[in-house]
């Protein structure tokens, strides 16, 4: 017999009457993806998931209409009277069975002999037999969109992510070609969706089957803003506008964004996430107003998040040389000399890409509560390097380099970067070195990893829209 069973405050209940958008709010507040429709006094009548609402919204269902027009009658349930053995028996009938999916917990009502819902349960089918889980805090999505999933960081964060045993959809225009993500074609947890995020359609289709959304895709760079400046308008703000609307619509409540630093401009104080900004670039004005247009949807079970990202390097399966660190590390190794424009004295926060990852995830499995509306610089205290530092600490790791400084105007944007928000309230401690990216971009070098020159447009942004 059932015996343990869950106040009935913390579970996601909804009365008959309420609407669809209701049950949207109540499903993403209690976080179990997942609704209990009751009547009069908790007698259950069906149930809701967010896949469902999903479906009924792509198929006209509007948000207004109430919940005992989408929710599902015929569903697994348990009798809190029933013993161990005639639950295994209900539970392997074939037509119970196919509804069961395989490795995944799945949570079911569990009712008294007046068909009241008195508690829920996770079960999870092993082989012929079920075993009882206690529910967990949260539950945590299972398949992840990542916009712009075929680029520098996305290519990493997808494999992170299927490591970690979750589904993943690429939503990717291939711009910049598919050889970051293509060796990942026969997992079978992997699939690629190639869209525009400039057309609501792909909009819509690339969400109509996920949990929750990573957005990634942007043209990234001053020096690619200020060649393609209404193509940056267009995708870096009027997209994510659209992205976070339709996912709001859909029902998706997690939504995390890849902002930059680069909002800090110039600044002489340490920066902290209610610091001023101060855009130097169009990237970066398009990043600080694509912010405000999400945490401006934040509410009715849509939690936007930001990630202020501070400046990425290391290596990746689509690799970049337009990023200072990797470039410095290439010229060290190839030329066998970095340049550094002016006196480098202007200071960066840098970040490795496997640390930009491992924030992204902290964030997808945090509790709404914690992430819902807020912003997070993700960095590290001990990576605010001044470009002069960071250029004697690549020489030191690669013999027979040479410091070479040029006379010349330097970038004008300087911020020292605090990262405690993030640390204090997702526990995130980046792990990775300027010294390890060094090692594993000379590595790649060795080993013919880079087939081609640092130079070649494939490994830069700005040749590659240049050039076409």
């Amino acid at each position: 017999m059932i015996k343990e069973m869950n106040k009935l405050a913390d579970l996601p209940i909804i009365q008959k009457d309420k609407t669809i958008k209701d049950a949207m709010k109540e499903i993403n507040d209690i976080g179990y993806g997942i609704v209990f429709v009751v009547k009069d006094n908790n007698k259950f009548i069906g149930l809701l998931s967010d896949g469902d609402i999903r479906r009924a919204l792509l198929n006209g269902i509007r948000l207004n209409e109430k919940v005992n027009r989408i929710m599902i009658v015929d569903c697994i349930k348990i009798y809190n009277s029933w013993s161990n053995e005639k639950i295994q028996n209900y539970l392997n009938q074939p037509e119970i069975k196919r509804k069961i999916p395989k490795l995944k917990a799945l949570i079911i009502p569990i009712l008294d002999q007046n068909e009241i819902l008195i508690g829920i349960k996770s079960i999870f089918r092993k082989e012929a037999s079920y075993i009882f889980q206690e529910l967990p805090q949260k539950a945590t999505p299972n398949k992840i969109l990542v916009i712009g999933g075929a680029g520098y960081i996305g290519s990493v964060l997808v494999r992170d992510l299927l490591e970690l045993d979750y589904n993943v959809k690429v939503f990717d225009n291939l711009l910049y070609g598919d050889h970051g993500i293509k060796d990942l074609y026969s997992n079978e947890k992997f699939e690629l969706f190639q869209g525009d995020i400039t057309n609501i359609s792909d909009i819509v289709e690339a969400m109509s089957d996920v949990d929750a959304v990573v957005h990634l895709a942007a043209i990234v760079g001053d020096p690619a803003g200020k060649l393609k400046p209404k193509e940056t308008l267009k995708i870096n703000y009027f997209s994510t506008r659209t992205l976070g609307e339709v996912a709001k619509y859909l029902g998706l409540s997690k939504f995390v964004m890849a902002s930059t630093c680069s909002v800090y401009g110039f600044q002489e104080e340490k920066c902290k996430e209610n610091s001023n900004t101060n855009p130097l670039s169009l990237y970066a004005e398009t990043k600080l107003i694509s912010e405000q247009s999400l945490l401006d949807l934040t509410g009715d079970g849509f939690s936007p998040t930001i990630l202020r990202f501070a400046t990425a390097f290391g290596l990746s399966y689509r690799m970049r040389f337009d990023l200072v660190v990797n470039l410095l590390i290439a010229k060290a190794f190839i030329d066998k000399e970095i340049t550094v424009f002016g006196q480098g004295t202007q200071i960066r926060p840098f970040v490795h890409i496997k640390d930009i990852s491992y924030a992204i995830i902290k964030v997808l499995e945090a509790n709404n509560e914690k992430i819902s509306g807020e912003i997070f610089n993700v960095g590290s205290e001990r990576l605010n390097l001044s470009i002069k530092k960071l250029s004697k600490i690549i020489k030191k790791r690669v013999p027979g380099s040479q410091l070479n400084f040029i006379k010349e105007q330097e970038d004008d944007r300087s911020y020292n970067v605090s990262f405690e928000k993030i640390e204090e309230a997702l526990g995130f401690r980046p792990k990775y070195s300027i010294e390890r990216a060094v090692e594993e971009i000379k590595n790649a070098f060795k080993n013919q990893r880079i087939k081609f020159p640092y130079t070649d447009k494939t490994y830069n942004n700005f040749k590659s829209l240049k050039e076409g």
